[in-house]
């Protein structure tokens, strides 16, 4: 066994692990539903990156991306429809799409804007997560 497949087996022990203690977040993105869903959404895990995004568009040829890093990390991430929730988006300053906020401890980290590559994401997801 070379040390690429000890690390997957590592890694999948240790999601398993988190899993059975209830430890982690959700494996798919959570749908934000309005202002109130939001707040709970961000202060019920230590981690969450929010993906703001529109019907069209970069945000949309995302979604594949933001799956991905949902399933892949322990932070969990949220979806926000900038369309759907204007007032949401007005309040947290989203002035285009697509547009990531990394929250740890309930506060925004950080603010990344444009397309990004799953990389960049799972790294930043890295982090400030403990895992």
């Amino acid at each position: 066994m070379d040390d690429e497949d000890l690390e997957s087996v590592r890694e999948r022990k240790k999601r398993a692990l988190m899993r059975e203690q209830g430890l982690g977040a959700p494996s798919s993105p959570v749908y934000v539903d309005g202002s109130k869903n939001f707040e709970q959404t961000v202060a019920a895990h230590d981690v969450v990156l929010v993906h703001y995004y529109a019907d069209r568009g970069a945000g949309q040829r995302l979604h594949p991306v933001v799956e991905s890093v949902a399933r892949e990390t322990f932070a969990a991430v949220a979806k926000v429809n900038v369309v759907h929730h204007q007032k949401l988006a007005l309040k947290q300053a989203v002035e285009a799409t697509p547009t990531f906020d990394l929250y740890a401890d309930g506060e925004c980290e950080e603010r990344v804007r444009g397309q990004v590559e799953k990389s960049e994401l799972v790294e930043l997801v890295g982090e400030y997560t403990r895992f």
